[in-house]
């Protein structure tokens, strides 16, 4: 990784070569001592190419991809083939999930590990699914008797996603009422995070 010193002695260098260049010129030196422009243009050369390779190697540093998100404090019931909001932000390394529509736009083409956590109550059913670019990539169910009480089921999920393609959790067409529920403080959760780029 380049280091700001680094990076402003080799520009400095590039610099101080351009304004020299003129006096070199005019000097006369002994033949075995002398410095050509050729060999100063080599050098520029080459401290040009180790400065934008050292730049492009910082740019590419991995930086962090990862969020976690969860539901509010309510009792919530969706229809079939409804977008799951998770609008209560507990990371979001890399500002890349958004709160408002519940959707991860992916920054770099990689391979991601998705999680999500659904939490029901006595007599309701959950059907989830894990999308990237509408294309369902897992599911999750959940169907609760009348006296099971409450019951968190989850799913990970492990997918390659390219670069600006978006990510959500979407209720299926297995059932009309989709019953989310918060008790004791638990609630249904989604997260994601970049395993490696590709």
């Amino acid at each position: 990784m380049i280091d700001t010193c680094s990076l402003f002695l080799l520009l400095g260098l590039l610099v101080s070569y351009g304004e020299n260049t003129k006096a070199i010129q005019n000097i006369t030196l002994d033949g075995s001592k002398l410095v050509t422009v050729d060999m100063l243009d080599a050098l520029r050369t080459n401290l040009t190419d180790l400065a934008t390779e050292l730049i492009e190697q910082n740019s590419k540093m991995d930086k962090p991809i990862f969020f976690h998100a969860k539901m509010p404090a309510a009792k919530v019931d969706y229809n079939k083939n409804s977008i799951v909001k998770f609008s209560s932000i507990l990371n979001n390394d890399g500002d890349i999930f958004n709160h408002g529509d519940s959707v991860f736009v992916s920054p770099v083409t990689g391979v991601y590990l998705f999680s999500w956590t659904m939490l029901t109550y006595s007599g309701k059913s959950i059907s989830t699914e894990l999308r990237v670019d509408n294309v369902v990539k897992a599911t999750l169910h959940a169907s609760l008797g009348m006296a099971v009480g409450h019951v968190s089921v989850s799913k990970t999920a492990i997918c390659r996603v390219d670069k600006n393609e978006h990510v959500w959790i979407q209720t299926g067409d297995s059932y009309i009422g989709n019953g989310f529920d918060y008790d004791a403080g638990s609630s249904s959760s989604f997260m994601g995070a970049l395993i490696y780029k590709i």
